[in-house]
């Protein structure tokens, strides 16, 4: 936080000091853990040293800024002091964003709490998407942090550029040497940066829309966005009662039986793909200096930060960097200024190289007997086709926009009425966001991820940005008199209610929880990492919770198939048969070893199932651990 804030001065446009601490936690963490990972690539591994030479650097980077803008520095305090001990009904007062940050810091610390909880069982995830999710993100941080996994490449799948964005683990990663678990690691670095979120997104807000209580509301519209699959609370209700209200039985925004698929933002992204956390921020942070820069008559500085920072995003978020840099295109057109290439020439030059080295190896689409363009799936009207599939043909336009009101509640209509009703907004920004309707259009024609509800990762930048939006429109009705307060309170509370009742129940460990592993497994992986190399490599069960990748840290033949079809691995099925024939002692068992270098095979509770043979490994390995739950042997390759 302390070296964002400083760096924060090398912008170039003027901020408020809270900007400059919501966005310089995000930009502090994120130089440190991008110049952390430069000194580990340059050693092959993750140390105490590595880390805090790192954030000794950007500490003294920052300092220096801080140093060279004293007089400004001492402004921005005096005037945050003015602003902040003002009466709270006074038009400038910061109170929404203190109350945005508790609100949201509360349920984020009593959800991250119980992100990992150890018992005498095991191993137990609070949620279920941390359960399923996070086995990836801890392989990905503990590559790192023991594994000597440098240059990256997946240890799910070995041999393969690590093409996930992979910024936020390593940060995770930071955090071991320094005397963290592993476990804990990612729910801290979750929670900084999930902490700093709703700020960096009211502050955006803030600007874009020119008020503070569009910037609250559109905080609220985001983050417990939903559709209508509120309406299952009442039959919850009639069938148990007010008992339903205290541990809520099922999902109000994900229902797929009912094709509700819009999972809520916090949910389906924020809390399981981490690397939204810094894609998010980051992209809310460049926007708000390119928007600063290009209407307030910058010089090259701003641009030449966002350029730079914008080029190294891919490592930080995919999405994020193609996000900004084509908004960023259209936003040039509006103004056509010659500062413009201050940005684009860093982001393309340093942005495009690292989207080569981590693009996908192929493209793993499956269109059946569908339409493909280049071997991307056409998929009209993005999952609502399983509507008007059923339906015939005819209803296709009716079953669409039932589809997206279903999954979206009333955010559609309202933030196609702002731009009806632009002449509401002061600072013109609903004319900004136009192009964003490419990130809803698109993606509603094109499958661009080989599962094609991972297209709500363009979907989400949309719904990101178009909350700011309907969050301006919101704020305007509670001012227009106590009818379109009422009217605009009744949308505000269909927009959030769904979404308000998931982020509830995944607070509810009783109904939330899920065993990761059991005490065996956590005893195996103690085992492995403390008398195994490094870099060895086990057959085990491709199974996303197993204890070697996740716990262990070690890397292993083939990892979970679902994960690797998503990445674009085009080897995982041929490995996923290889690793069955090893684990079932086949003929061909003994050359699949040398050809793929084993160094341990694992059979324990998920390799018996698949036919996992200890007879063959009693005769043809060296039994190294056995607990009597989990045996490892010792191959010769």
């Amino acid at each position: 936080m302390a070296a964002g804030f400083g760096l924060s001065y090398l912008i170039g446009v003027p901020l408020l000091l809270e900007e400059r601490i919501a966005f310089g936690t995000v930009l502090g963490a994120a130089a440190v853990a991008g110049l952390g990972f430069a000194l580990a690539l340059f050693v092959r591994d993750v140390t105490a040293w590595t880390v805090l030479l790192a954030l000794g650097i950007v500490l003294v980077v920052a300092a220096a800024a801080v140093a060279s803008y004293r007089k400004l520095i001492g402004a921005e305090i005096a005037d945050a002091r003015a602003r902040w001990l003002a009466s709270p009904r006074s038009p400038g007062h910061p109170w929404p964003l203190a109350a945005v940050v508790l609100v949201c810091g509360v349920w984020t610390v009593h959800f991250l709490h119980q992100a990992y909880v150890y018992t005498p069982r095991g191993l137990f995830a609070g949620y279920v998407n941390i359960w399923g999710d996070w086995a990836a993100h801890l392989s990905f941080t503990g590559s790192f942090a023991y594994g000597h996994n440098f240059p990256p490449e997946y240890p799910i799948d070995p041999g393969h550029h690590l093409g996930y964005p992979f910024m936020i683990d390593f940060l995770a990663a930071s955090l071991v040497p320094l005397g963290s678990p592993l476990t804990s690691s990612l729910v801290m670095t979750s929670g900084l940066l999930g902490l700093a979120f709703p700020a960096v997104l009211y502050l955006a807000a803030q600007r874009f829309a020119g008020g503070r209580a569009a910037a609250a509301i559109a905080v609220f519209v985001f983050l417990l966005g939903g559709g209508l699959g509120f309406y299952f609370l009442l039959g919850d209700i009639q069938h148990s009662g007010l008992a339903a209200l205290v541990h809520l039985p099922r999902e109000y925004t994900l229902n797929r039986e009912l094709n509700f698929q819009w999972l809520n933002p916090v949910l389906a992204y924020l809390v399981p793909q981490r690397s939204t956390l810094f894609g998010f921020s980051l992209t809310l942070i460049l926007l708000v200096v390119l928007w600063l820069a290009a209407r307030g008559g910058s010089g090259w500085r701003p641009f030449l930060f966002a350029g730079v920072v914008a080029g190294v995003i891919p490592v930080y978020h995919v999405h994020a960097y193609g996000t900004v840099v084509a908004l960023a295109f259209f936003w040039a057109l509006f103004t056509r200024r010659i500062q413009w290439l201050g940005f684009f020439i860093p982001a393309l030059v340093i942005g495009v190289p690292i989207l080569l080295w981590m693009w996908p190896p192929a493209n793993l689409s499956v269109c059946g007997d569908g339409v493909s363009l280049r071997g991307y799936c056409l998929e009209l009207g993005w999952l609502s086709y399983l509507d008007w599939q059923r339906d015939g043909a005819i209803w296709f336009g009716r079953d669409f926009v039932w589809f997206w009101m279903r999954n979206t509640s009333v955010f559609i209509p309202l933030l196609v009425a702002a731009h009806f009703l632009r002449s509401w907004f002061q600072t013109g920004f609903v004319t900004w966001f136009t192009p964003m309707w490419l990130w809803f259009l698109v993606p509603n024609v094109i499958v661009l991820q080989p599962w094609d509800w991972d297209n709500t990762k363009f979907f989400i930048f949309w719904a990101l940005l178009g909350s700011i939006v309907v969050g301006g429109l919101l704020s305007r009705m509670f001012q227009r008199g106590l009818g379109s307060a009422i009217v605009a309170t009744v949308l505000l509370v269909m927009l959030v209610l769904a979404g308000a009742l998931d982020l509830a129940r995944a607070s509810d460990y009783s109904v939330s929880a899920n065993q990761f592993t059991d005490t065996r497994g956590l005893e195996v992986a103690d085992w492995v990492r403390g008398h195994t190399s490094p870099e060895a490599v086990f057959v085990v069960a491709p199974e996303h919770n197993s204890p070697i990748p996740t716990l262990a840290e070690r890397r292993e033949l083939i990892g979970y198939p679902g994960w690797l079809w998503t990445y674009g691995l085009p080897d995982y099925v041929q490995k996923g048969d290889d690793d069955k024939r090893i684990l079932d002692g086949d003929a061909s068992a003994s050359d699949l070893v040398s050809k793929y270098g084993v160094d341990y095979v694992m059979i324990g509770p998920q390799e018996i199932p698949l036919g996992a043979s200890r007879a063959y490994w009693d005769e043809h390995g060296t039994l190294v651990y056995d607990n009597g739950e989990y045996a490892v042997y010792r191959v010769s390759s």
